[in-house]
């Protein structure tokens, strides 16, 4: 058995009896796969759905396939999902139509990376609202106002929405630090490392999957505590 699969066994044993059962978290990691190998494109690695802190991205691209297939299959999406404001007018002028033949042909390819990797995300979603409630807040960072809307949209709503600009955006974006972690980890020989980058990623929910707040003037935000990784081998969770 290859080192990929072997992690890959050991990972789907350490998370049995998470809220999300093996089936979906492989469903997941082909989307993560699906997700790093855009962030690995030069044609859409600039993309901001895909866009990785570039420290990440430079260890990434060093890494071998065995590794990428270890980041992949972390227990959540890497990646994050968002809907548009239901009362916002225009979203399918926003959208965009796929394969306008007027856009430039880089525009036109992320306009099809997009709408297809958005188009099987929502599909997925969608699967998981109906039938497993609240493991889209987990699996995806999607907001709770979301779940439901998600569960109601019809086959041609998912189409259109699949290629808004605002859909998908790289989950921890402003946590470059983390995505350095999760890719020294993958690197990294040691299955603890990698469960260790799992766990953290999973302490981080919620915490920085919100849209940016805005703070009013005159208001500062209180720092918050920085959390320090225990000794190896020790019993302490970085949250």
């Amino acid at each position: 058995m290859s080192e990929a699969k072997m992690m890959v066994s050991n990972s789907t044993r350490a998370y049995q009896g998470n809220l999300l059962n093996a089936g979906v978290r492989r469903d997941i990691a082909e989307l993560n796969r699906l997700f790093l190998a855009h962030a690995l494109n030069p044609v859409h690695r600039g993309d901001s759905w895909f866009q990785l802190p570039s420290a990440a991205l430079h260890e990434l691209e060093r890494a071998p396939p065995e590794a990428i297939e270890r980041a992949a299959y972390a227990p959540i999406a890497l990646f994050q999902l968002h809907l548009p404001d239901p009362h916002a007018a225009g979203l399918a002028e926003s959208a965009g139509a796929v394969g306008d033949a007027d856009r430039p042909w880089h525009d036109a390819l992320h306009g099809t990376a997009r709408h297809s990797f958005g188009l099987a995300s929502l599909n997925l979603v969608r699967r998981l609202a109906e039938g497993v409630p609240f493991s889209p807040r987990i699996a995806f960072g999607l907001a709770s106002n979301c779940e439901s809307r998600l569960s109601s949209l019809s086959l041609s709503e998912s189409f259109q929405l699949a290629s808004w600009e605002g859909l998908v955006r790289p989950r921890w974006h402003e946590h470059a630090r983390y995505w350095g972690m999760l890719a020294g980890a993958a690197m990294s020989a040691r299955k603890e490392d990698l469960y260790w980058a799992y766990a953290a990623g999973l302490c981080m929910l919620g915490r920085c999957e919100r849209e940016p707040a805005t703070v009013r003037p005159g208001v500062s935000r209180r720092a918050r505590s920085t959390h320090r990784r225990g000794p190896a081998g020790g019993a302490g969770v970085p949250c």
